[in-house]
Protein backbone atom coordinates (compact mmCIF):
# COMPACT_ATOMS: atom_id res chain seq x y z
CA UNK A 1 0.00 0.00 0.00
CA UNK A 2 1.20 3.55 -0.78
CA UNK A 3 0.68 6.82 1.06
CA UNK A 4 -0.93 9.80 -0.65
CA UNK A 5 -1.49 13.48 0.12
CA UNK A 6 -4.89 14.55 -1.16
CA UNK A 7 -5.81 18.23 -1.49
CA UNK A 8 -9.53 18.90 -1.72
CA UNK A 9 -11.43 22.14 -2.32
CA UNK A 10 -14.55 22.35 -0.18
CA UNK A 11 -17.87 23.49 -1.60
CA UNK A 12 -20.23 26.01 -0.09
CA UNK A 13 -21.28 25.42 3.52
CA UNK A 14 -25.03 25.05 3.03
CA UNK A 15 -27.53 23.72 5.56
CA UNK A 16 -27.31 20.31 3.85
CA UNK A 17 -23.51 20.40 4.15
CA UNK A 18 -23.75 21.17 7.87
CA UNK A 19 -26.33 18.41 8.42
CA UNK A 20 -23.95 15.84 6.87
CA UNK A 21 -20.99 16.71 9.12
CA UNK A 22 -21.86 14.14 11.87
CA UNK A 23 -22.03 11.35 9.26
CA UNK A 24 -18.78 12.58 7.71
CA UNK A 25 -17.06 12.49 11.10
CA UNK A 26 -18.24 8.90 11.62
CA UNK A 27 -16.86 7.89 8.22
CA UNK A 28 -13.54 9.63 8.96
CA UNK A 29 -13.32 7.80 12.28
CA UNK A 30 -13.90 4.44 10.56
CA UNK A 31 -11.25 5.20 7.92
CA UNK A 32 -8.77 6.29 10.61
CA UNK A 33 -9.35 3.16 12.68
CA UNK A 34 -8.80 1.01 9.60
CA UNK A 35 -5.54 2.82 8.80
CA UNK A 36 -6.77 4.04 5.41
CA UNK A 37 -6.82 7.67 6.52
CA UNK A 38 -3.96 8.95 8.65
CA UNK A 39 -4.54 12.72 8.86
CA UNK A 40 -7.44 15.04 8.14
CA UNK A 41 -7.08 18.83 8.30
CA UNK A 42 -9.27 21.77 7.25
CA UNK A 43 -7.96 25.28 6.60
CA UNK A 44 -9.16 28.07 8.88
CA UNK A 45 -11.13 29.67 6.03
CA UNK A 46 -12.86 26.30 5.41
CA UNK A 47 -11.92 26.28 1.73
CA UNK A 48 -9.35 23.48 1.68
CA UNK A 49 -9.14 19.98 3.13
CA UNK A 50 -5.88 18.02 3.31
CA UNK A 51 -5.97 14.27 3.82
CA UNK A 52 -3.18 11.71 3.98
CA UNK A 53 -4.38 8.27 3.00
CA UNK A 54 -3.03 4.77 2.50
CA UNK A 55 -4.32 3.01 -0.61
CA UNK A 56 -3.27 0.76 -3.47
CA UNK A 57 -3.70 3.48 -6.12
CA UNK A 58 -5.35 6.79 -6.98
CA UNK A 59 -8.55 5.07 -8.11
CA UNK A 60 -8.98 3.65 -4.61
CA UNK A 61 -8.46 7.15 -3.16
CA UNK A 62 -11.20 8.51 -5.44
CA UNK A 63 -13.47 5.61 -4.50
CA UNK A 64 -12.99 6.22 -0.76
CA UNK A 65 -13.68 9.94 -1.14
CA UNK A 66 -16.73 9.33 -3.34
CA UNK A 67 -18.15 7.11 -0.57
CA UNK A 68 -17.97 9.96 1.97
CA UNK A 69 -21.24 11.62 3.01
CA UNK A 70 -19.95 15.05 1.89
CA UNK A 71 -18.64 13.75 -1.46
CA UNK A 72 -20.68 16.17 -3.59
CA UNK A 73 -19.03 19.07 -1.74
CA UNK A 74 -15.49 17.66 -2.11
CA UNK A 75 -13.57 18.57 -5.26
CA UNK A 76 -10.19 16.82 -5.51
CA UNK A 77 -7.49 19.32 -6.52
CA UNK A 78 -4.54 16.95 -6.40
CA UNK A 79 -3.45 13.50 -5.33
CA UNK A 80 0.27 13.06 -4.76
CA UNK A 81 2.33 9.95 -3.99
CA UNK A 82 4.29 10.42 -0.77
CA UNK A 83 7.81 9.12 -0.26
CA UNK A 84 7.15 9.12 3.49
CA UNK A 85 4.78 10.64 6.02
CA UNK A 86 5.70 11.21 9.66
CA UNK A 87 3.42 12.36 12.45
CA UNK A 88 4.25 13.76 15.84
CA UNK A 89 3.03 11.75 18.82
CA UNK A 90 0.32 13.73 20.66
CA UNK A 91 1.65 15.24 23.87
CA UNK A 92 -1.36 13.94 25.78
CA UNK A 93 0.08 10.44 25.58
CA UNK A 94 1.98 9.25 28.59
CA UNK A 95 5.08 7.22 27.84
CA UNK A 96 5.72 4.58 30.47
CA UNK A 97 9.20 3.16 30.87
CA UNK A 98 9.85 -0.33 29.54
CA UNK A 99 9.51 -3.09 32.09
CA UNK A 100 12.24 -5.64 32.62
CA UNK A 101 11.42 -9.17 33.72
CA UNK A 102 14.84 -9.65 35.39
Amino acid sequence: MKSYMVTIELGEFTEEFMSLIPLQRQQISILMQSGRLTTYAVSMDRSTLWITMNAENEQEIESLITAMPLHKYLHISSVQDLMFHERAVPQTRVNFPSFSLN
